[in-house]
């Protein structure tokens, strides 16, 4: 019951961040793969002000994912978009993101250094006991907002205007474009949202093991391989992809070591992949020539 427990817990962590993947890919066909590094941009952020008496621990993860969030959208507009104007097969933008993971991780780097720095803002101690099992309280927090940012995310998408125009964008952002809609700010809005939430699981897992300049990195690759088995169309599939990723991987660890984990959950990402493409709960897109 251990790995279960324990591989759905991280599995919301990775899904929180998978959620940033999947908003940027549904509304701008694209994926941010600085996404590690806004994670520690996030946390520098909220450590910058933790010495600021005056403001609640709320207003500094506030602060933490405003940073992320609007240097998300400076992202997306000189260096995602301008990369994106021969159609959808047009992939200059995936080597400029990479370009900006490395330029930030050096600007971070050169700032705050290269060690950990101890962050106490939203740090929640002790642990809670889940069916026998001890789970780390802050950890629970991050797997309980990965649940309600989700489904959040969902109610606007499916029940407000602003999801009605991210639908249409994503679908058609050249009919959008002559109904007075513009993709370039929807774009910006999206990528300013998926980087704050990165950032704000920045803030809540420095509180874990520290703010690093590649506190991301790990997570990265965890990150993407949810998204991917919950299908990157899919708003939901964070959720799903998590729980069965982390499940999967604490699984393996426990039975045959660390390495054979993250191996299980790569295995796990090449099996969806070659089943069903688009993800367990992404749809199959017909593409007009």
């Amino acid at each position: 019951m251990e790995p279960v427990i324990i591989g759905l817990v991280l599995g919301g962590l990775y899904a929180l961040l998978a959620q940033s993947f999947v908003l940027t890919f549904i509304t701008t066909r694209t994926l941010n793969f600085a996404l590690g590094e806004f994670v520690a941009l996030g946390a520098f952020a909220t450590l910058a002000v933790a010495s600021w008496g005056w403001l609640p621990d709320v207003g500094k993860v506030v602060v933490g994912v405003l940073v992320a969030g609007v240097v998300g959208a400076f992202v997306h507009r000189f260096l995602i978009l301008p990369f994106t104007t021969q159609g959808e097969h047009d992939v200059r933008w995936l080597l400029s993101s990479v370009a900006v993971s490395f330029v930030l991780l050096d600007l971070i780097t050169n700032v705050e250094g290269p060690s950990p720095q101890r962050s106490d803002t939203a740090r929640v101690s002790g642990t809670v006991d889940l069916f026998g099992t001890g789970v780390s309280k802050q950890q629970l927090l991050l797997a309980t907002l990965a649940v309600v940012i989700s489904l959040l995310l969902i109610l606007v998408t499916k029940r407000t205007p602003m999801g009605l125009v991210m639908r249409a964008v994503s679908q058609d952002p050249e009919t959008a474009s002559l109904m007075g809609v513009s993709p370039r700010r929807v774009g910006m809005g999206a990528y300013a949202a998926a980087m704050g939430l990165a950032g704000l699981a920045g803030v809540l897992y420095a509180a874990t093991v520290g703010a690093s300049p590649v506190m991301g990195e790990p997570l990265l690759v965890a990150s993407i391989a949810v998204a991917i088995v919950g299908g990157l169309g899919s708003l939901w599939g964070p959720l799903l992809g998590g729980a069965l990723y982390g499940v999967l991987s604490q699984f393996a660890s426990y039975q045959w070591g660390t390495i054979w984990g993250e191996t299980a959950g790569l295995l796990l990402v090449i099996a969806v992949l070659v089943w069903k493409p688009e993800g367990l709960l992404g749809r199959r897109t017909e593409v007009k020539l």
